[in-house]
């Protein structure tokens, strides 16, 4: 029997998270499932608060709500899965974000079509919702533009969010599932793709359902943007750093200074449209993040 364990990390979006709840309460033709949330808010702990009260108030599904002591992104999720693999009869583990909801067939169509594909993992779109007008910048950058593929057998997948994976796929894989040397900076998600992908696992993708995620004002500035554009680059070639031998790792840093030039060689050809030159823009500071990843230096946006 079909028991899916939903893993969500939070971090003090208390009404977020429950409005993420409610669309898994609201969720129809899915299996039997039970809501991991690992709160990584020690102080004040308002994950665990909601999660409880919910529960209180006669919450369709079972939830196990916990606090993770480490500060950190990878702490969280390594907690999540020890968690999740612990839940009983759980066959499929699917990850959200706390700032994410999904419409009432999320489960059933993303269930539906991995069982057709025959994937380890499937995943689904992701659509970005502003809380006012989209910023004026997003058709020029890929930071809030869903990810498009064809339904089917794919390449390597790229984000945990809105993918349901067996539970076999996550039992063969030794823990700690994610690198804690990417516990402040990110990428442990495609870090842990990459060895997915490389150990011969299959995925896979659909369009025929998707996850909403919520973008607040802060996030729409041009100075966010930029800053998330380098630092896609930088956990690109950190990652890619860590698991490269010496002589891929000296391909890496000849490909990453030749993609660095041409992007400042092309860069003053965008000078005449404002969407190309923002694009343009975002090629050269992308490269400078990789440019720093050679070096190991990375943004430290998460705690730990």
């Amino acid at each position: 029997m079909t028991h899916v364990a939903i893993a969500v990390p939070t971090f003090r979006r208390p009404d977020q998270l429950r409005t993420l709840l409610a669309s898994l309460a609201a969720q129809v033709d899915a299996p039997p499932m039970t809501i991991v949330i690992a709160d990584n808010d020690r102080q004040h702990r308002e994950g665990v608060a909601t999660a409880e009260a919910m529960a209180a108030a006669g919450y369709i599904h079972a939830i196990d709500a916990f606090v993770v002591e480490t500060p950190g992104l990878c702490h969280a999720r390594n907690a999540l899965v020890d968690h999740a693999l612990a839940v009983r009869g759980a066959t499929h583990v699917a990850m959200l974000d706390d700032d994410q909801w999904v419409g009432p067939d999320w489960l059933a169509r993303l269930l539906a079509a991995h069982r057709a594909y025959g994937a380890d993992m499937t995943g689904a779109p992701v659509r970005y919702q502003f809380d006012g007008p989209p910023p004026h910048w997003n058709d020029a950058l890929f930071v809030f533009q869903a990810e498009r593929r064809d339904d089917g057998p794919t390449g390597m997948l790229f984000s945990l969010t809105s993918a349901i994976a067996d539970r076999a796929l996550w039992d063969s894989t030794p823990a700690p599932w994610f690198d804690t040397r990417l516990n402040q900076i990110g990428g442990e998600d495609l870090d842990l793709y990459t060895r997915w992908a490389a150990a011969g696992r299959r995925f896979a993708w659909t369009n025929t359902t998707e996850v909403f995620e919520s973008v607040p004002a802060d996030r729409t500035t041009l100075r966010w943007a930029w800053r998330r554009v380098w630092r896609v680059g930088n956990t690109d070639t950190i990652v890619a750093w860590n698991r490269a031998s010496a002589a891929r790792r000296g391909v890496l840093v000849l490909r990453t200074l030749a993609m660095t030039g041409a992007a400042l060689l092309l860069w003053p050809l965008s000078a005449l449209s404002t969407q190309r030159r923002l694009t343009a823009t975002g090629r050269v500071i992308r490269q400078f993040g990789r440019i720093a990843g050679l070096t190991g230096h990375g943004f430290k946006e998460y705690g730990g």
